[in-house]
């Protein structure tokens, strides 16, 4: 293994030529020098100089390795650059797991965010549903995980785990674009909501748990007539008629799809969106930016999900 630090010695000696010169310049002894220019000479296994007279010059194998010398020298002072900017914050990597809705309404776009404010942060993003993410972040096979309120959470005050909060997300009604209530824009959930047929998860997920918490406290058991985890069967059987679903926001943004609409509801069910990460960590610029594609979620609109060109087709 060649020593660094007799790199070093080789880039002088190339530049004064003379031991009391190279000395001088490295503030050491002359014989600490050539002490140092022998070690090396056995290090790599060839003859690195030639003497002429009381000057020295390096040979072809010396300049050989000064070259190289030369661009681990640029490296180390590159990573000490970067090192300054990490640590300030305006250089980094980060690897984020979220849930899939996140990773299409917050991550996505946050990232592409911050490769034109912050560029050089680089961000990998990996799909990692809540009953996951935190052993992940234990483990250390992601930064960060953009995650929501559920038993899977770290308890809180944890010493492990920091938590931020990002977005309290609502859960809206999607419903068959002729349904009765399809135009109504003040709907509740108990007077509403209770007698019809809903379009559900299966029961001990956290879309089931989080739905039925929020009916049981407005006063109802929901009647549920089909039970499927996709979203896109979802809205392919509300589509169909079949029923209507309480949806958490992200689930439906950029959603194009005939004859349905969505509609907000008093006394709905919520859940908190959060960045899990480790404890003596920092999301920046992260969570920033995450808050601001939070902030960016649209809200159910008065007209259908699809251009009126397109209502009766």
């Amino acid at each position: 293994m060649i020593d660094v630090r007799r790199l070093q010695l080789l880039q002088a000696l190339d530049q004064h030529h003379t031991v009391a010169g190279t000395a001088e310049a490295l503030n050491v002894t002359p014989s600490a020098v050539s002490q140092q220019l022998t070690a090396l000479s056995k290090e790599t296994g060839v003859t690195l100089v030639e003497r002429q007279g009381r000057r020295f010059h390096l040979t072809g194998p010396g300049r050989v390795l000064l070259e190289h010398a030369n661009v681990i020298f640029a490296e180390m002072e590159r990573a000490q650059a970067d090192l300054t900017e990490s640590a300030e914050g305006t250089v980094g990597y980060a690897r984020i797991g979220a849930f899939s809705t996140a990773i299409s309404d917050l991550v996505a776009p946050a990232v592409a965010a911050l490769q034109k404010t912050d560029p050089g942060w680089h961000f990998s993003v990996v799909q990692a549903e809540p009953e996951v993410s935190t052993e992940m972040l234990r483990s250390g096979a992601i930064d960060v995980a953009i995650t929501m309120s559920s038993a899977h959470l770290p308890p809180h005050g944890t010493a492990e785990f920091r938590v931020d909060a990002i977005m309290v997300e609502p859960f809206d009604a999607v419903l068959p674009y002729q349904h009765p209530l399809a135009a109504s824009t003040d709907l509740e959930l108990a007077t509403d909501l209770a007698d019809t047929d809903w379009i559900m998860s299966a029961p001990r997920t956290a879309w089931y748990d989080c739905v039925t918490a929020a009916c049981h406290r407005a006063g109802f058991q929901p009647r549920v007539s089909h039970t499927v985890d996709d979203f896109s069967a979802v809205f392919a059987l509300v589509q169909a008629g079949l029923g209507i679903a309480l949806m958490p926001r992200l689930a439906w943004t950029g959603l194009s799809a005939p004859h349905l609409v969505v509609r907000a509801v008093r006394n709905t069910a919520q859940r908190h969106i959060v960045a899990l990460s480790r404890a003596g960590a920092t999301p920046e610029p992260l969570l920033t930016a995450v808050r601001e594609a939070a902030a960016k979620v649209p809200v159910p609109s008065i007209g259908p999900l699809i251009p009126s060109n397109q209502e009766t087709s």
